[in-house]
């Protein structure tokens, strides 16, 4: 019986030896590139996939388009995109004492390209490697990464939550009183979570040295509305690309936030195993229903993974420029 922690730990030291020979060989010296002009190629493959693939549906719709919502979606795109890296940042300037915001912008932008690759595990590997370079522990930049990814997680239930009074749900659940206390509960349990002293306490255990700085509910707690807000211009993407195809009044942008947070969260949910492919596109698409027929709906959810695709494809061609 006591073999089986050791030949655990044994396995876990394997595995973390073959990721970090892996991630080395991938993402360091003149590879860097090449990786680079992979997954760029990889972005415009996926991107021209989807439209392919969807391209009956596609040319069939009835379209009502106006182009200046396509550009407020560029917008809230690219603002959404330096939110989050911005968010980034302060966890680097915090937690590993790294305060450079170009730098943290750059890496931010360049790695999101790993995301194509199903699995968070070659994203974070990605991102700790060009921080090593930067004289940054890789194991910081990891925990940061898994803290990052516990914010977003946390943040996106918050702001389903706030929402779902908007939501057009049957009476049934609209009237339930306990219902509404358990999503009060829910919401009070996940910002229990972010307790500094436990991030500390977790943080000390998997550093082995305790943060440079000491955390406080000021900081998690606006880690936490930060991602709302990064959460919530996301949504306002939805919201514009939604318009572009047809009119949609403003009454439901609340709705169309926590829409994009909930399909959003699921996929998130889904990005430490390999079965995240897809789980964002299936749930936004039948969550859109409630506004629109269910073809439009895919049709909506299409154009906006494309654009979010090509978002972070001119994110990562600007952070080779920093």
């Amino acid at each position: 019986m006591n073999q089986h922690p050791s030949l655990l730990r044994a396995g876990w030291r394997t595995l973390k030896r073959w990721l970090r020979h892996t991630a080395d060989f991938l993402f360091s010296g003149p590879r860097q590139r090449w990786v680079m002009g992979f997954f760029l190629l990889l972005t415009i493959a996926v991107i021209v996939s989807v439209i392919a693939g969807n391209w009956d549906l596609i040319r069939a719709y009835p379209w009502q388009i106006r182009p200046f919502w396509l550009l407020y979606a560029m917008i809230f795109l690219l603002l959404d995109m330096f939110l989050g890296a911005w968010v980034w940042h302060t966890l680097c300037a915090r937690l590993a004492d790294f305060d450079n915001l170009p730098q943290n912008i750059k890496i931010w932008w360049y790695a999101n390209l790993a995301k194509r690759i199903p699995g968070a595990v070659w994203y974070i590997a990605n991102r700790a490697l060009l921080y090593e370079q930067a004289q940054v522990s890789k194991l910081t930049i990891s925990l940061l990464s898994g803290l990052e990814l516990a914010l977003i997680f946390v943040s996106g239930v918050i702001t389903t939550l706030l929402t779902l009074p908007f939501w057009a749900l049957p009476p049934a659940l609209t009237d339930n009183v306990s219902q509404a206390w358990l999503l009060l509960l829910t919401a009070l349990l996940c910002v229990a979570l972010m307790h500094p002293n436990l991030l500390t306490a977790l943080w000390g255990r998997l550093n082995r040295r305790v943060p440079p700085r000491r955390l406080r509910w000021r900081d998690t707690l606006s880690w936490l509305l930060a991602y709302v807000l990064v959460w919530s211009v996301g949504g306002l993407v939805l919201f514009a690309v939604v318009n572009f195809l047809r009119p949609l009044p403003f009454s439901h942008l609340p709705a169309a936030i926590g829409m994009w947070a909930l399909a959003s969260t699921l996929s998130l949910a889904g990005a430490l195993t390999f079965t995240s492919m897809g789980v964002r596109e299936i749930s936004l698409t039948l969550l859109l229903t409630q506004f629109m027929p269910f073809p439009v709906a895919l049709i909506v959810t299409i154009c906006t993974r494309v654009i979010w695709l090509i978002g972070e494809f001119i994110t990562a061609l600007i952070s080779l420029k920093l």
